[in-house]
């Protein structure tokens, strides 16, 4: 009786379970949202002003001065960030948010 090797079968599981994960994986990652990534540059100018009279909310002031465009979210205390902004340079932003939200940082996304 002839000897099988496993090593063909193993190498055929091996490359279904890598296209099915080729398949699966985009489909999977495309409904996420964009992470905020890392403190935006110096160029990005920023400006917090927080509501008058003590209410809760604010506004940031962003403005691109790179000279290049640059695509940037607000990030908040509690880690949920803003829609990511693409900004061309020169251009200005206004981005208004609500109580209980605290301004943390602005990002590049």
């Amino acid at each position: 009786m002839p000897k099988t090797s496993k090593a063909p079968k193993t190498r055929l599981a091996a490359a279904a379970a890598l296209a099915a994960l080729a398949v699966v994986a985009p489909l999977t990652l495309a409904g996420t949202a964009h992470a905020a990534g890392g403190t935006a540059p110096a160029c990005v100018q920023r400006d917090v002003s927080r509501a008058p009279g003590g209410g809760g909310g604010g506004v940031v002031y962003l403005e691109n001065n790179c000279g290049r465009t640059m695509k940037v979210q607000v990030v908040f205390m509690s880690g949920r960030t803003s829609s990511c902004y693409t900004m061309t340079n020169g251009r200005a932003l206004v981005v208004p948010y609500n109580s209980p939200l605290v301004y943390a940082r602005t990002a590049v996304c």
